[in-house]
């Protein structure tokens, strides 16, 4: 636990990046694995999405060890509370990702058409993008801190924050656009498929919904 209480000495945010590390790591993989689903690679998809796994495991160790090591004694400028709070949303943008590739693992979309892959795909890039975004924040949240909260530094942050608000509502666009063309096949197409099209379409909104909780969290220790 020294070397995450050596961290927090330095920042409050030093911690939390090392855990952003593995949670990029993690979307990014998942974002491998969704191309090789895409493209039909499906031995290849499956070394990804069980790599996902692996990773959110290690996302998840890292949380549990920062939080035992995070004690009420440190100095910080921002509250332990909000620290802890970030720290558990951060770890939920891996959570929906491993959700995503468990539901990529279930089975193989032969009879999904290209139409609904591309938009599962694009859905996929831009929840990913956010999850990225959220990693360029407690980046930037950290610069933040050291620079004492100047002007410059804040308003970079806040574009970050809107950048991903906006893929947010991008995502919101193509979910409904893929509600809707698998009602409108739901004659021609297996209960099953319709079942696991949508559950992959939920968790990888749900990658970019915990993204947008985790940079409304920033906006909130920014605003204290």
């Amino acid at each position: 636990m020294q070397v995450w209480t050596k961290l927090f000495a330095k920042s409050p945010f030093k911690p939390l990046i090392k855990h952003a590390d593995v949670v990029l790591e993690t979307v990014e993989t998942l974002e491998k694995a969704l191309q090789e689903w895409h493209d039909g690679n499906y031995e290849e998809m499956n070394k990804l999405a069980v790599e996902v796994d692996r990773l959110e495991d290690v996302a998840d160790r890292i949380k549990g060890e920062i939080r035992d090591s995070l004690s009420s004694k440190l100095m910080m400028a921002v509250a332990r509370e909000d620290v802890l709070i970030y720290l558990h949303m951060q770890d939920k943008v891996a959570d929906a990702a491993e959700d995503t590739a468990k539901w990529l693992l279930v089975k193989r979309p032969e009879k999904i058409s290209p139409e609904i892959k591309d938009l599962i795909l694009d859905m996929g890039r831009e929840s990913i993008k956010a999850a990225k975004l959220v990693y360029e924040a407690i980046v930037q949240m950290d610069r933040v801190i050291e620079s004492g909260f100047s002007e410059r530094e804040i308003t970079r942050e806040y574009e970050i924050i809107r950048q991903i608000e906006s893929v947010e509502n991008e995502i919101d666009s193509l979910d409904t656009r893929l509600m809707q063309i698998v009602f409108e096949n739901a004659g021609s197409m297996e209960w099953s498929e319709g079942f696991y099209i949508l559950n992959i379409a939920r968790t990888l909104s749900n990658i970019s919904d915990k993204a947008k909780d985790s940079a409304e969290r920033i906006r909130l220790m920014m605003n204290k």
